[in-house]
């Protein structure tokens, strides 16, 4: 029985926090395109850190899920990598965002409902970033895709 409450009462923490409020109001709105983003099973993931329609974050969290960033800047999607898995594993297919507001980049998994179109059109806009601003991400690990065969592979299956 303890056990129970003890759950009981970590759950009703959870939803005192910020990313909880988000999940128990079933989404959030997006900070770009002013949409509202729904969070439910249909994503295909736990949790959504970006508006499934422009694709745009906002920088909330420091570290993954705390929501202590207190930035707040918008963050533009600005290409795509593979989760790194290990050497010679091909990792699943990630949005990678920079902060308007402060410069941060992060890296985010892509839910089932994101347009693969505009995953894409992402894809192919970071083609015409400068070599030195891809070489600046490829410092801190971002290793931006320039070659459309593994996106296709994912997002279609071919």
């Amino acid at each position: 029985m303890k056990r129970y409450h003890d759950d009981f009462r970590n759950e009703q923490k959870h939803l005192n926090t910020p990313l909880g409020r988000e999940q128990k109001a079933g989404g959030f709105r997006c900070s770009h395109c002013r949409v509202w983003v729904v969070i439910n099973q249909l994503m295909g993931t736990a949790n959504r850190n970006h508006c499934n329609i422009c694709l745009w974050s906002r920088h909330v969290d420091i570290r993954t899920g705390d929501r202590e960033a207190t930035c707040r800047g918008g963050m533009e999607p600005i290409g795509l990598t593979l989760k790194h898995e290990g050497f010679g594993r091909v990792g699943e297919l990630m949005l990678v965002h920079r902060c308007h507001g402060c410069g941060k980049l992060s890296i985010n998994r892509i839910a089932r409902d994101d347009p693969e179109d505009m995953l894409m059109q992402i894809f192919e806009q970071s083609l015409g970033l400068a070599a030195a601003e891809r070489a600046r991400y490829a410092r801190r690990d971002i290793d931006l895709l320039d070659e459309p065969t593994e996106i296709r592979r994912q997002l279609y299956g071919a």
